[in-house]
């Protein structure tokens, strides 16, 4: 297209001369310039090439999108670029009308208007517009094929509506099809080509063969139906990539698989029937011929049938009488139209289903709101055999041209009339007979037509010869082109000139025989589109005749034939493009052979003549184009003009026209409108879109001046305020960085102090503990006589002579040994030492040990050590004791107030601070019981009591005396420091301690000081407001609100007796509503339990329900207390202040009240111990001296009956404790005494110096467990208590017996010095009767028979003396007792005791009890096994020993021991000890070896050899919590992989009230914004108290749902737009809605999500506590997150439900608020909300209670918290959490898993849940010390004989989740 020289006239409307000639000329000369497109007015004619032409590229486009399309050359581009404008601006529907003869270039016109379309709208919906170019490739394949005239001929017309949306984007196409010709399905003209998808399907086949099979395809010369005519050979290679592009255009289309595979079967099977030959039989019937078979089997294959069933469909018509089916036999012309015609019909339908499924995948629903609608249809033919196909054809064109003149023509003259313009008229061809001959009723060609398909014999030749004698003399009918023809022919006088239709076939054809029989065996194919197909109505085929028809329904004739159904059709074509504004291309055929540069004159002047081209550049010319109303031509063209007038409109259009200097020939003025010509509306428009863009320049530079200036003072504003926040937030920060750093300095001095004060006071314990013991000594010798003393010395002398020699002895001993080991590398030579230990041999130093001395060195040097360390602490003490004597003199005074209290007939106990004289009770006849209560009358007398209270008075001043004593010139010689110095800091230590006494007791000052506060003054702080009457009536309940003040209780009141068991709410302001709900259960029962109408058992349950909630719920407190004393103050009944003041003392000893009631709480009781008398006084003496108690930790468990019964004795609990040489201590246990108190009064009982590393067990009969030493031993009795209630009937303990074999066992559990004889006699007896036992009884060295009776030589020894004296042979009966059972059993009984007696003679003989002893121990001391606890565990592995070992964890390390032979597998020194990791969810403790140990050492029968290294064990034991404690003990440095104190070892960062109160406001400005976003749903309202009345309730629902409404008020001023504080705040009952806004069916999900939540925290759905197991823990975990990850709303729910779960929990370490914690560990580490607003609320809620570093609720939030931040920005998890993973994650554990490597060695890896393949990879090279430059290496997960490399962002524990589910599916 020529850019600078016009190359003829583009647009013919400017022509001077106007004719045929003229205009044929115009377009050659433009033709042969490859110009091919010329202008009429706004039609566009276009030329076919035949040839591309480089005007269709990106480059056009751009070039005619958005500009005016009369400044540039004609185009397709520019039409298509019209209409769109007029969609755009006018809001109108458009329409292009694409017409012309066959092969003039109408398809590939439409196509490069959808090209335009889609390429200017690409910005949006490209994939749609895609789908539309590609559904055009998929139609051409089906309904194009190659005729004489145009090598891609359109088959069939379609109707293309682009639908636009509200932007003017391309939202999707609906495609309707018009009459598809059928015929050249199973027929072709010469020089005619099938359908292009035949060819394409066949080529493909060739070249792909596995294709080919498939579809049983042959070569293209094989199928007959392609071979009709002579055809030239086609191209594979080009039809195969066609059908390459069709199957891209299937998928772009989202046409499944299956279903492209059934479209090419159907094809097949199609080609497959043109094949089948019939052979006639006598003329009646007809059979298949042999080469049929094979095409019989291949179709019914193809298309899923029965062989049987195709014949039959194929041979036999079936017809339907009245519901009787006759089978009759086809001929053989029958057959083969019958063959014909399933070809037809399958092909039919299958393009049928195609335009459906391109018209549901490009529907643009209801956002198609305009649309531009391209009719592609079929042009005038007129071929040598024309047939009904062509009638058709044609009579779509006349419709088009009839629409065309009236549109251009009839339509425009008619408006000019109308507005009374001047115009000239214009004659044009009209076409309305031919139209009329055709369709017009009641006589018509196609009505004819149609009444004879209706006949039952109708045939071709009654419908010609109706046909001559109806239209014989009409102007456009024509008989035939001579008689000849007359009885087979018939013409047409169309407006392109004459057609001779040929009649043959026109009733069949129209009739359109439908395949019923073969269509319902297609219904039960095996192929599922074949099916799908069977089932599929066409459209066409619609109830339009049926609905329309005189006939009576269900007749034959109501049946709607093909010319019926399309002219319906194509009249609804014709009123849709009426509804449009049409656009004409108008194509022509430049000549008939089809080649480029060939300009056929005559041919187009033909075109030329009956397009009536001269008519349409007349009337363009001529005419008026653009009509505008005189209104819309005004308020268009107005602001042209400065001064506006609407006074007469005809007079200011011809005004506004003249000052625009419109010509007076380019417009004319009707009655309603305004007629222009383009010229003169482009004029218009130029100036109107100049105006208007200078006004609108002005208007955008004042509305962006306006903005800029709003968005200047808006960020003025904000920058201010900005500053003025920032720089008080810096000052602030500066502030509290400041105090922080002097709040730190402070701590550190304070600790620096506070550690010398405790360095002090150690001391001074362990001085005050030795003068005790001294002053004891004194004492005791004072009373005996001179020689038993001089006695008693000596033998004592001499023990500890020979206990000092044989100590020497034994490390000269072992100290060849030792050397030994260090000469071979520190290796274990367990065996050696095991199985050649010679007792001669170890007793053999005995003969060399000198005679012992008479000189008492040892005892020398103690005194000498005692004296010294005496004297330099009375030095110390003595320069910081100038303020003691005011001390002592406020001791001495509250001494003489005890003094002169009344002294009652009994008294109680001593408290456990005071340790009083030992008693024993030697008239005991019966065994001992383990424990038992004694009452005070047993104690000793009150003056002792007092006496030893006050005698810390007399010890300080004898104290003092002695410290004069010592001159200061001594302690300048010992310590040699500076004076001044030492002045400043002992004053300083002074200081410190006085405060010390004043701070930490301040609850004994309080006792001591006679300031009294009253519990009045209490009340009226603290109290609620109690109404005076409140019977739980209804009228009490609804007139609650009006009650006034005079109407409540008085505070004072509320703390005198109540004669009534209710209360209407707590008398403590308490903030959880389930609390006030059990403060007035709690007031109920304990009036219940005053009156005493109850037996003992139900007594002691409510003691233990009312403590046991206290213990529970920190809140109540107070309140029990409280109630307590109201029901005690003023009492009338005696025995009912007994009993209360007796719960009163139960309640002191478990817990102690707040700091608030603390002070009015002990005013209280002092005000009773001196106004009551007898019981109660011991009573509130009791209470008044464990309200002292310094004990950290609170009781866990209610007081058992045993405790109960005595302090009704007013007294405690004698515990006797088991040692394991048989023997048994009783000792009086205080209810506040722990597991180290008792140790320590044990201690002192059996005069035990030292009691590091000694315990206390109990022995139960499920087995032994350690008690800590921070354990209450009440507590543990308790606890038997409970669990033997729980299997049998409760005992009644207080009487004496025991319960079951439960026992207390006292035992050394830590051995820290395993080759060290202790110095103290009674540590060295009791280490011997533990080595006895683990000798004999437990067998757990491996002592050979040789040494064991060397050992029960020295034991008999021991326990039966000298053997002189002891000859008889019973003595030795018991075997079992001095040989282990493992030896004892080689022998008889009988053989085994002379042997004993001969073993007690050889080595026990002469020797005194304590050498005997002495020489045990020592034999026993040289195993390496000595000192090493032993745990039974499973190796979890493989390697060469049995699986069930022994571990032994000793001082020194860890060892692997044979069960068998105690032989030591493997020893491992701390140190060498990488990790040693509990697993949190099974019985696993895994030990992780460093890599720098490079031999283990390995020991076997054979001897001593060297295995390979392994480097991480397995071990599965029950007692792995216990193996982990004695780790900790042994070697602390391991703690951190044991215990979860890692953030303990991290600097805990300060968190001041300021920061509380911070992140609690930007919690609640979350909850406000949640609520302002309406992401939450307000609760729903309970309808009023009295609509909820109005049933029948009773009492408790009365009671409940008045303290529901009571909580509601106390609702801490939270409430927020009807949200309160419940809404968000932990709930224990089941929510009946969801917390933010869901649709019913996901509500009623999380509803049971929740009640799941309840179930996993340990609650029911009624708020109970239950019961569940771990494993049910964990499916309920993963059922929840299962549910809620399929959907994001459910997910935002969850949270906030987890949020409110964990929100103020009444007691924040509680299991139920942890188990909820827990979850949300979880939840935080798979997955987070989707929500921002949702994501921001949990944070600032987590950082709220991450804040606690004191609580256990502090530190899985801190968890939680890092869990969050860790997940987020990672890659979303595709599976639920595994049970590991939950069980790690809710332990606050990380997870592992073990990673193999390529040499078969592994590891056993720690690595967060939301960790990564690449996060894990990074810690393994870390571990394994590879370089951090290592690349290329990955972790790959084995499933089988597969394995597959994890992505880098793949999450491990998503993997691991993935094989759970998967084995869990293999087992079910």
């Amino acid at each position: 297209m020529a850019k600078d020289v016009k190359i003829g006239i583009a647009d013919m409307t400017e022509m001077s001369e106007i004719d045929e000639i003229k205009i044929n000329e115009n377009l050659n000369i433009r033709y042969c310039s490859d110009v091919i497109y010329t202008y009429t007015g706004s039609i566009l004619i276009a030329v076919n090439p035949y040839k591309s032409i480089n005007i269709f590229n990106k480059e056009h486009v751009d070039k005619y999108h958005r500009s005016k399309c009369s400044l540039l050359e004609p185009h397709v581009f520019a039409l298509a670029e019209e209409s769109y404008r007029s969609i755009v601006e006018d809001h109108k529907n458009q329409s292009c009308v694409i017409s012309g003869e066959s092969g003039a270039g109408k398809t590939e016109t439409t196509k490069f208007i959808l090209q335009y379309l889609c390429t200017i709208t690409s910005n949006v919906s490209s994939w749609v517009q895609q789908q539309i170019l590609e559904a055009n490739t998929i139609l051409e394949a089906f309904g194009n094929a190659k005729t004489i005239r145009n090598d891609n001929s359109s088959r069939f017309g379609k109707f293309m509506q682009v639908c636009f949306d509200n932007i003017y984007c391309i939202k999707g196409c609906i495609i309707q099809d018009y009459l598809l010709e059928q015929s050249r399905i199973t027929f072709q003209s010469d020089g005619e080509r099938n359908y292009h998808v035949m060819y394409q399907l066949v080529a493909q086949g060739q070249k792909n063969r596995n294709m080919g099979d498939a579809f049983y395809l042959k070569p293209p010369e094989y199928y007959k139906y392609l071979n009709t005519s002579n055809n030239e050979q086609i191209d594979i290679n080009l039809e195969s990539s066609k059908f390459d592009a069709l199957t891209m255009a299937f998928t772009v289309l989202q046409i499944q698989q299956y279903a492209m595979d059934g479209v090419f079967k159907v094809l097949s099977s199609i080609l497959w029937l043109g094949n089948i030959e019939f052979m006639d039989i006598d003329g009646e019937g007809c059979d298949f011929s042999d080469g049929d078979r094979e095409a019989i089997v291949n179709i019914s294959n193809l298309l899923g049938l029965n062989c049987c069933d195709l014949q039959k469909v194929l041979l036999i018509r079936q017809i339907n009488v009245r519901g009787n089916i006759t089978e009759i036999p086809l001929k053989f012309s029958e057959a083969i139209e019958n063959r014909h015609a399933m070809a037809k019909a399958l092909y039919s339908k299958t393009f049928s289903w195609l335009v459906r499924k391109i018209n549901i995948c490009t529907n643009p629903g209801q956002d198609g709101s305009n649309f531009l609608g391209v009719l592609d249809i079929f042009g005038f033919e007129n071929f040598t055999n024309n047939s009904f196909e062509q009638l058709c054809i044609n009579y779509t064109n006349e419709k088009l041209h009839k629409f065309f003149n009236h549109y251009v023509f009839a339509l425009e003259q008619s408006i000019y009339m109308e507005e009374e313009i001047c115009y000239n008229h214009v004659e044009f061809t009209d076409n309305s007979q031919c139209l009329e001959i055709i369709e017009k009723p009641p006589r018509s060609v196609f009505k004819i037509l149609t009444e004879q398909c209706h006949m039952p014999k109708g045939s071709d030749s009654a419908y010609l010869n109706n046909m001559h004698s109806e239209f014989e003399f009409h102007p456009n009918y024509i008989k035939g082109s001579d008689r000849r023809h007359w009885e087979t022919e018939f013409g047409i006088r169309h407006y392109a000139g004459i057609v001779i239709y040929s009649v043959d076939g026109f009733v069949e054809k129209n009739r359109d025989v439908q395949q019923d029989v073969l269509f319902d065996y297609m219904s039960r194919s095996k192929d599922q589109f074949v099916k799908d197909l069977s089932h599929y109505q066409e459209q066409q085929y619609t109830n339009i005749i049926q609905n329309n028809s005189t006939y009576p329904r269900g007749s034959s004739k109501t049946k709607s034939t093909v010319s019926d159904h399309f002219r319906h059709q194509l009249q609804s074509l014709i009123d849709v493009l009426q509804n449009t504004r049409p656009w004409y291309v108008r194509c022509i055929k430049p000549n008939l052979e089809k080649k480029p540069n060939t300009y056929n004159t005559i041919l187009v002047m033909d075109q030329l003549k009956y397009l009536g081209i001269v008519d349409i550049i007349r009337i363009r010319r001529e005419g008026f184009p653009i009509h505008l109303n005189h209104e819309d031509f005004i308020m268009k063209y107005q602001c042209l003009m400065k001064h506006k007038s609407y006074l007469n409109t005809h007079k200011y259009i011809m005004h506004i026209l003249d000052k625009l200097k419109v010509s007076n020939i380019e417009w004319q003025i009707g009655k309603s409108k305004v007629f222009l010509r383009t010229v003169a509306y482009q004029s218009l428009e130029d100036k109107r879109i100049e105006v208007t863009h200078n006004n609108a320049v002005i208007i955008q530079k004042y509305w962006r001046r306006f903005c800029c200036f709003k968005s200047y003072s808006r960020i003025k504003q904000a920058v201010l305020k900005i500053q003025h926040a920032y720089k008080g937030w810096k000052l602030r920060i500066q502030f509290i960085i400041l105090r922080r750093s002097a709040i730190t300095i402070q701590s550190r001095l304070r600790g620096v102090f506070a550690r010398e004060v405790a360095a002090a006071l150690r001391e001074m314990r362990r001085v005050d503990e030795e003068m005790k013991k001294r002053e004891k000594m004194i004492g005791d010798t004072s009373d005996s006589h001179e020689p038993t003393i001089e006695d008693c010395e000596k033998m004592v002398q001499g023990e500890i002579d020979a206990l000092q020699n044989i100590s020497e002895n034994i490390k000269q001993s072992l100290r060849p040994n030792v050397e030994n080991e260090n000469s071979n590398n520190k290796s274990i030579r367990s065996s050696s030492l095991q199985d050649t230990v010679d007792l001669d041999n170890i007793f053999a130093f005995l003969s060399e040990s000198t005679e012992v001395t008479t000189s008492n060195t040892l005892i020398d040097e103690i005194n000498d050590k005692m004296d010294d360390l005496v004297q330099d602490l009375d030095e110390e003490i003595e320069l910081c004791s100038q303020n003691e004597s005011i001390a002592n003199k406020d001791s001495s005074d509250d001494n003489v107030v005890t003094k002169s209290l009344p002294e009652p007939s009994t008294r109680p106990p001593p408290p456990p601070a005071i340790v009083g004289p030992i008693v024993t009770h030697t008239n005991q006849i019966k065994p001992e019981p383990i424990y038992e209560a004694i009452s005070g009358e047993k104690s000793a007398p009150l003056h002792s009591f007092i006496n030893v209270c006050g005698n810390w008075i007399d010890y300080q001043t004898s104290r003092e005396t002695q410290q004069k004593k010592v001159t200061s010139s001594s302690l300048l010689t010992k310590y040699k420091i500076d004076t001044e110095r030492e002045q400043r800091r002992k004053l300083r230590v002074d200081k410190k301690l006085q405060e010390l006494n004043n701070h930490e007791d301040v609850q004994k000052d309080i006792c001591i000081d006679d300031s009294f506060y009253d519990i009045a003054e209490y009340a009226e702080n603290y109290f609620n407001t109690h109404e005076l009457s409140s019977d739980g009536t209804l009228i009490g309940t609804l007139t609650w609100k009006g009650k006034k003040n005079a109407d409540l209780i008085p505070k004072l009141d509320m703390l005198t007796f109540s004669k009534s068991d209710k209360i209407p709410t707590s008398h403590i302001h308490m903030y959880d509503p389930e609390n006030i709900a059990l403060a007035c259960t709690i007031f109920r029962e304990l009036w219940k339990y005053m009156k005493g109408d109850h037996n003992s058992e139900r007594e002691l349950q409510i003691i233990q329900y009312i403590i046991g909630l206290g213990i529970e719920r920190e809140e109540l407190r107070d309140e029990i207390f409280i109630q307590c004393i109201r029901q005690s103050t003023n009492n009338p009944n005696v025995d009912w202040t007994d009993r209360i003041w007796l719960i009163m003392c139960l309640i002191i000893v478990a817990f102690q009240p707040s700091k608030q009631l603390f002070r009015y709480y002990v005013s209280f009781v002092k005000k009773n111990m001196k106004r009551l008398d007898g019981k109660l006084r011991q009573y509130a003496q009791w209470c008044f001296d464990n309200c002292k108690s310094t004990k950290a930790s609170n009781r866990i468990y209610p007081p058992s009956s045993v405790e109960v019964a005595a302090m009704r004795r007013l007294g405690t609990i004698v515990c006797r404790f088991f040692f394991l040489d048989a023997r048994t201590k009783a000792i009086d246990v205080h209810p506040t005494d722990t597991a180290g108190d008792a140790v320590q009064k044990l201690a002192v009982k059996l005069n035990l110096i030292m009691t590091d590393g000694w315990a206390i067990y109990q022995s139960r009969p499920d087995g032994e467990e350690y008690i800590k030493s921070i354990d209450y031993l009440y507590d543990i009795i308790s606890a038997w208590e409970l669990k033997q209630s729980s299997t049998t009937t409760l005992n009644r303990l207080s009487n004496g017996t025991t319960p079951g074999e439960n026992r207390f066992v006292f035992k050394k559990r830590l051995f820290k010095l395993t080759r060290e004889l202790s110095q103290d006699p009674v540590e060295v007896s009791m280490l011997y009767s533990q080595a006895v036992y683990s000798v004999v009884k437990k067998d757990e060295f491996p002592v050979s028979e040789k040494v064991a009776l060397q050992l029960a030589g020295l034991q008999a020894q021991v326990s039966l003396g000298d053997p002189s004296n002891q000859t008889k042979p019973e003595y030795y009966s018991d075997i079992n007792s001095f040989l282990p059972y493992r030896i004892s059993k080689t022998r008889e009984q009988q053989f085994w005791i002379p042997i004993l007696a001969q073993a007690h003679r050889q080595y026990g003989s002469s020797r005194n009890e304590l050498t005997s002893k002495v020489l045990y121990l020592s034999c026993v001391m040289q195993y390496p096994l000595y000192g090493t606890t032993m745990f039974n565990v499973t190796y979890k592995g493989y390697w060469n020993f049995i699986n069930n070992i022994i571990l032994g964890i000793s001082c020194e390390g860890i060892m692997f021991i044979q069960p068998e032979d105690k032989l030591v597998i493997y020893q491992f020194k701390y140190n060498d000890i990488e990790s040693i990791m509990l697993d949190p969810s099974d019985c696993f403790i895994t030990i992780s070896v460093n890599n720098s140990v490079q031999q283990l050492n390995k020991h076997s029968r054979a001897g001593n050899t060297l295995i390979e290294t392994q480097k991480c064990f397995v071990f599965e034991t029950t007692q792995k919590n216990e193996i982990g404690s004695l780790i900790i003990a042994y070697y602390p440095s391991l703690s951190t992989w044991i215990l979860n104190i890692v953030e303990c070892s991290k600097k805990i960062k300060a968190t001041t009230n300021e920061d509380r109160m911070r992140l609690y406001q930007n919690v609640v400005a979350c909850r406000r914004q949640l609520v302002d976003m309406n992401i939450v749903r307000k609760p729903h309202e309970m309808g009023g108290f009295l609509k909820n009345t109005l049933r029948r309730l009773s009492k408790h629902r009365l009671e409940k749902m008045r303290s529901e409404q009571r909580a509601h008020v106390q609702d801490n001023g939270e409430t927020y737009k009807g949200f309160s504080y419940s809404f968000w705040a932990f709930s224990k009952q089941q929510i009946p809605f969801g917390l933010s806004t869901l649709s019913d069916q996901d509500e009623s999900i999380m509803v049971q999500i929740f009640e799941s939540i309840l179930t996993f925290s340990g609650l029911g759905t009624s708020g109970d506590n239950i019961k569940r197991a771990e494993d049910e823990h964990v499916t309920i975990v993963q059922s929840i997150i299962e549910k809620c990850m399929k959907k994001e709303s459910l997910l935002n729910e969850l949270y906030l439900q987890m949020v409110k779960q964990t929100t103020d929990h009444p007691d924040a370490n509680s299991r139920i608020n942890l188990k909820n914690w827990a979850l949300l560990c979880v939840l935080c580490s798979v997955i987070l909300p989707s929500m921002k607003y949702i994501r921001k609320y949990v944070v600032a809620h987590l950082k709220r209670c991450s804040s606690d570093y004191m609580s256990e609720e502090g530190k899985y939030a801190r968890f939680a918290e890092t869990c969050f931040f860790r997940t987020q920005g990672t890659r979303r998890r595709q599976w639920t959490p595994s049970c590991e993973e939950i069980l790690c994650t809710t332990n606050r554990r990380p997870c592992y898993s073990k990673i193999y490597f390529m040499d078969g060695q592994y590891h056993s890896i720690e690595f967060h849940s939301s960790a990564t393949a690449r996060d894990v990879a990074e810690i393994i090279k870390k571990k394994i010390g590879l370089q951090d430059n290592s690349k290329g290496y990955s972790i790959y997960e084995v499933i089988g004989n597969t394995e597959r490399s994890l992505l880098s962002e793949e999450k491990v524990c998503d993997v691991m989740a993935k094989w759970e589910k998967y084995r869990t599916s293999t087992q079910q």
